[in-house]
């Protein structure tokens, strides 16, 4: 089975973990607002390596959440995982953030016909995806304003479980009856399904051009679609 180094810094929370196949066998994370990802990555994954007895140049891959999310942490967890495949030659894998928190919803929470994780981004903005409930993406990720109108496709055919850090803020608006809100704290755990996914399938970045997913390029207050496609892989 292929051993693989998770690294989730995408938001408030630092994550990182060990899996070994589709069981994660070490994970060490912490969140908070004061955003410590550079300070305590490096120790954590060092933690986890001496907790599982393993030694780098075991590691099959480097995961890491690749966005959109937090500018600074993202930059973190991509450096860190660049840094790790140069030195050991293991592949790297990228999850988008959203499919991450997603993959977490579905185990935690089934029985819901649209997963929908929200990202805070500012104001009443978020960098959201909608899923289906085997959690393949519906459309692509995008930068969206919320309001009254939001999601209402969606809204009016089934039961829809809104989560992630920025869903809190939209309860005022999605009142529909069919929206429903659940916390969901983002962990290495949610990149597994994916990652070994990508793994078994042989697709891995390029580690010399990676870069995070920021999902910058957008403007205020207009949808904005990425090149990120409904079902890619690239999720």
């Amino acid at each position: 089975m292929a051993k693989i180094l998770l690294i989730e810094t995408a938001t408030k929370t630092c994550s990182v973990g060990i899996a070994d196949g589709k069981e994660c066998i070490a994970a060490k994370e912490y969140t908070g607002a004061d955003y410590k990802h550079a300070e305590l990555v490096h120790v954590y994954i060092d933690d986890i390596m001496e907790e599982s007895k393993m030694e780098w140049e075991e590691l099959d891959a480097v995961c890491v959440s690749m966005g959109p999310g937090s500018y600074t942490g993202l930059r973190i967890g991509v450096s860190a995982a660049k840094g790790f495949c140069f030195g050991t030659d293991a592949k790297l894998i990228g999850v988008t953030t959203l499919q991450s928190l997603t993959n977490q919803a579905t185990a935690s929470f089934p029985g819901y016909d649209y997963y929908i994780p929200m990202i805070d981004a500012r104001r009443m903005e978020v960098f959201t995806q909608v899923f289906a409930s085997n959690s393949d993406s519906m459309n692509a990720i995008e930068a969206l304003i919320v309001d009254d109108s939001a999601y209402l496709d969606y809204l009016s055919k089934g039961k829809c479980l809104f989560f992630g850090d920025g869903s809190a803020k939209t309860k005022d608006y999605l009142t529909h009856e069919n929206a429903y809100f659940q916390e969901v704290i983002p962990s290495v755990s949610g990149l597994i399904p994916t990652c070994i996914a990508k793994y078994q399938n042989q697709e891995f970045e390029d580690v010399a051009y990676f870069e995070p997913f920021y999902l910058k390029d957008f403007v205020a207050g207009k949808k904005t679609q990425t090149k990120i496609s409904k079902n890619s892989t690239q999720s």
